[in-house]
């Protein structure tokens, strides 16, 4: 396979005759099945492609934005009712000592002190979003309360993503065809400053820590409960 050939097998347009080509209700059903598996609180799932896609079908006219988000926001809160009761079925077969080292009592006092709403909060911040999901149930949030409180929360953040994959993936389309070589270079850039900046991070001092993440955003989100709580 020559170089023309290879390019042209690897070019955005290609890509997008591919994609035009596909039925939408395929899309979605990949897209549903995915941010179904994420709302029941596994991390980790690669749901930005299939929403990508999606976005792109919309600026050809393929779907509608309204359709997508449907379609991935109610699978997303279909995935959190999943994780509320997986997640209560698993506390109640684990023993007293172990439950009590998983966090659940903390669930507990940030669903006391700030109220149910803090499920919608929590769906914005991947280090506490699981636990929130899993242990909401045993927490004692009643299961009328945590569904209507998960949509919401399922609905806008599938909202804000697709929005965001939709618009910059057009907007993406129209830029790479203007100025692709330039993309392509900003894009080699910033790959050689991530290099750097991991090499550099593997050469830190041992005595050297990092901030964790997780506490990080726990702080974060405890910040802005504070902050509506104050008003």
């Amino acid at each position: 396979m020559d170089w023309h050939t290879l390019s042209h097998v690897l070019s955005l347009d290609n890509f997008l005759h591919w994609l035009n080509t596909l039925d939408p209700l395929v899309v979605h059903l990949i897209n549903a099945a995915l941010l179904l598996i994420e709302g029941v609180g596994v991390p980790g799932i690669p749901f930005e492609p299939p929403m990508l896609a999606a976005g792109i079908l919309v600026h050809q006219g393929k779907t509608s934005l309204l359709e997508s988000i449907l379609w991935g926001g109610v699978a997303n809160w279909i995935g959190n009712i999943g994780g509320y009761y997986l997640g209560g079925r698993g506390m109640r077969m684990l023993p007293e000592r172990i439950r009590g080292s998983m966090g659940i009592p903390e669930v507990r006092g940030w669903l006391g002190r700030y109220g149910a709403w803090v499920v919608i909060i929590s769906r914005w911040f991947g280090a506490i979003r699981t636990p929130f999901i899993l242990y909401a149930q045993a927490a004692g949030m009643p299961i009328q309360t945590y569904a209507l409180y998960s949509l919401a929360g399922a609905l806008s953040w599938t909202a804000a993503w697709q929005t965001g994959l939709w618009y910059f993936g057009s907007v993406f389309i129209e830029l790479w065809h203007k100025y692709q070589w330039y993309v392509i270079g900003g894009v080699l850039l910033i790959l050689g400053v991530v290099y750097f900046a991991v090499t550099r991070r593997g050469k830190m001092p041992a005595d050297q820590t990092v901030p964790d993440e997780g506490q990080a955003q726990k702080a974060e989100l405890k910040e802005v409960l504070d902050e509506v709580e104050r008003k």
